[in-house]
This record gives C-alpha cells, structure tokens and sequence, in this order.
C-alpha cells in the first residue's frame, strides 16, 4: 500500500477528519493530494503525519501472515466453518494494527466469514465500514469487495444487484493473478445468481467454466455442485433425460464422499424433476429423503424442500399432510436469529389456502405484501403463481376487473420467465 493510501487508512480508522490530521502540519488541500498519490511530501511531512496517527513511516508487511490470510480466505470457500471460526478468533489476536495491508485483508475476508455464517446484519455493518475505504481498494481487495458484495445481496435475495456485482468482479479477473478455484468459485457464483433469475443459457454457459475448473483440479465436491445447477437449468429448458443424468451422476458423488448436504441438496432437485413431470408420488419421495439430510444443516436450504413438499401435497389434495409441515415450518422460522421473510410469505400464503381462509384478510395479505415483495426481488416464478392465485380469488367473488388485472400480473411474469430462458 503506497504512503498516500496509509495515511488515509489509518485517518478513516481513527475517525480523524482531513482539518484534525493537517492541523499545525500542513493545508487540507496538501493532505488531500498527500492521501490520493498526487504529490510525495517530505520526509519531515511524513514523519509529522504519521506520528499523529501513532504508526510507523513504514508498512510492517509480514509475508507469512497474508499467507495465512489467504490460507483463512480458502477455508470460508470451503465451507470449513469450524476451521475458520478458529481461525477468525486466532487472527484477531494476532493482526498487525500498524500493517495497514494485512488488516485490510483481514477486515476483508471478515466480511466473507461473516457472509459465510449467514450474518447478514454483521456484513452489511462491515461493507459500510469498507465503503470507507473504496478511494483506496484496487486490484485483487477491490474484486473481492465486489464479490462478497454481490454474496450479500444474493443472500438477501437482491438477484439482479448480486448479478451486477459479480459480472463486475469478473472484469477484473484478467487484470490479477488468482488460483484456479477462485476462478471457478466466481464463475459458479455468477452461474447460480444466473439460475435465481432464470437466465437459463447464462447459467449453463458459467455452470460448464466452473465444472471444468473443479473437474481438472479434483475437486469433487464442487463439480457434484455445478452437476446439480445443470440439472436444474435443463429442467427449466425441458430436458429431462439431461437433467436427470446430472443428478444421478450428482448422486454417486455424493455417495462416495458421504456428504450429507449435498445428498440433501441432490434429493431435493430429483423431487422438483419428478414434479414438473406430474409423478407427485417420486417427487414427495426425494422431497421427504432431502429433508432427512437436512434436519441438521442450513435451516433455509430445509425450508426450501419443506415448501416445495407442501406445494406437492396442495397439488395432489392431501391438505392435512401439507398443512402439518407448514406447522414445521412455522416452528423452524420462529426459531430463527435471522427474519426469513421470503419463507415467511410462503408458508403464510399456504395456511390461508390450506384452512380455506380465503377472506378480506387472505386478499389484503397477497395484495399488499406477498406480490409487491416477489415483485420486487425479480421472483417471476412466485409471483406468476401468486398473482394466479388472487386473480382467482377475485374471479370466485365476480370481482373481474381485479381478476384480470392480477391473471395480467401472472402472465406478465411468466413471459419474464421465458424472456430470460
């Protein structure tokens, strides 16, 4: 890190303004110039600069110590959660505050394992911390600040600004040296965010970059992970043999690496497959295998299976069924640290549908939160079905201008559906 982008550093930490740094020293206007690399001061400036901010003329780069950044970094990656929280509280105690490079990594890679714990309220407090510093953020910082922005988003269900983000961060892949798997991690990243907004060529095209990455440096795991979005996406395009054999393929990998999440994860998408083929009974099969994986993993991975069980057991008409895992899921959600409130309006909408409650209450609920919301988040598919379903409520109650306004908004979002397809 140049002296100019120091100074501003350790300024912006110690919430100094420009006024309180240059004070008895130097003009603001200098400092300014000093801060952004547009003139070399004196030694003597230097040294009055830095003196007041309590560090060294020098930055105290320790190479092993970014080398275990980076080593911390891999395992947030790899999901190796109990290394890295180890790690984390390790590296706390042991950061150089006078090494403004490291403890930018640092604070940098916080933000992931943040990310990595589902922390959402911690990240976005660390991305404004981070704001601080943009004027100084380049090269590989500035890629990952982009990328674990575009995470963040994602998480919050904010596709098309995750989607931005990252096809940002891939423009300045050429211009830094990265590992294979940061590459493909990133490819997979914009694959997935690809497949939330049904760019099903987009996902297909990232999906196979990444897979051939994974597969040529072994990473098993990871190439059984691209095997499934693949799945998904001909699922989408109508392929079922396609999407069938990727999962199947998806599956022995599974088997072999005994990984449970990612059984759960191969389950789940067998079951959508069968249920977009109308063979209810082999899809609440998988549906009801997925979740036995996933009662101790990633609550909100198990509430997506749980929804799509219910939507299964509504089409087939066993409501007593379906209405007992919307209880499930009810407890699930009032459990939870964190509001999940994508989850909340599904399992919500369905209880109304389940117990019949189709009354003024139901209409406001879909019409004033449920649509806006999926609206909102680009979630064509949800709102093209929830739309649907309040223009047929209106339908049953002679109220057609309403009706044909919302079966409009159904249609509306399935031709955004096939658009992006």
């Amino acid at each position: 890190m140049k002296i100019g982008e120091r100074i501003r550093f350790y300024r912006l930490q110690q919430n100094k303004t420009q006024e309180e740094l240059a004070s008895g020293i130097i003009s603001v206007s200098y400092l300014s110039k000093i801060e952004n690399n547009q003139c070399l001061p004196s030694v003597e400036v230097l040294t009055l600069l830095c003196s007041r901010l309590n560090i060294s003329l020098h930055d105290g780069e320790e190479s092993n110590i970014h080398e275990r950044l980076k080593d911390w970094y891999k395992s947030i990656i790899n999901r190796d959660k109990d290394f890295a929280a180890k790690e984390y509280e390790e590296l706390k105690g042991i950061i150089n505050q006078k090494d403004s490079t490291s403890l930018l990594y640092f604070m940098m890679f916080e933000l992931r394992f943040h990310l990595l714990n589902r922390n959402i309220h911690s990240a976005v407090t660390q991305i404004e911390r981070l704001q601080e510093y943009t004027t100084i953020l380049s090269g590989d910082l500035l890629y990952y600040f982009l990328k674990f922005q575009a995470l963040c988003a994602y998480l919050q269900n904010q596709f098309t600004d995750a989607y931005e983000k990252y096809k940002k961060a891939e423009g300045l892949l050429a211009s830094n040296v990265f590992e294979k798997w940061e590459e493909a991690d990133l490819y997979y990243s914009i694959a997935l965010t690809s497949s939330r907004l049904w760019k099903v060529s987009i996902c297909l095209r990232y999906t196979n970059q990444a897979l051939g990455i994974y597969q040529a440096i072994y990473d098993f795991k990871r190439s059984a992970e691209c095997q499934v979005l693949l799945g998904i996406s001909y699922q989408r395009s109508g392929e079922w043999k396609k999407a069938e054999e990727s999962l199947l393929l998806t599956s022995k990998i599974a088997d072999s690496l005994n990984d449970i999440n990612l059984k759960g994860m191969v389950h789940h998408n067998l079951g959508y497959l069968f249920s977009l083929q109308e063979k209810s009974d082999l899809a609440i099969e998988h549906y009801t295998k997925s979740i036995e994986y996933r009662n101790h993993g990633d609550d909100t991975r198990k509430l997506h299976t749980i929804f799509s069980l219910v939507m299964e057991y509504y089409k087939v008409n066993d409501f007593d069924k379906a209405l007992t895992w919307v209880h499930l899921a009810f407890t699930i959600l009032e459990s939870l640290d964190q509001k999940l409130t994508e989850y909340e309006y599904h399992f919500k909408t369905y209880y109304y549908l389940l117990n019949r409650c189709e009354s003024e209450e139901f209409e406001n609920f879909m019409k004033d939160e449920v649509i806006p919301y999926f609206a909102e988040h680009n979630m064509y598919e949800y709102l093209a079905t929830y739309a649907e379903i309040l223009a047929t409520y209106y339908e049953k109650a002679y109220r057609y201008k309403l009706s044909s306004q919302y079966f409009r908004v159904s249609n509306d979002a399935l031709r955004n559906i096939y658009k992006l397809v």
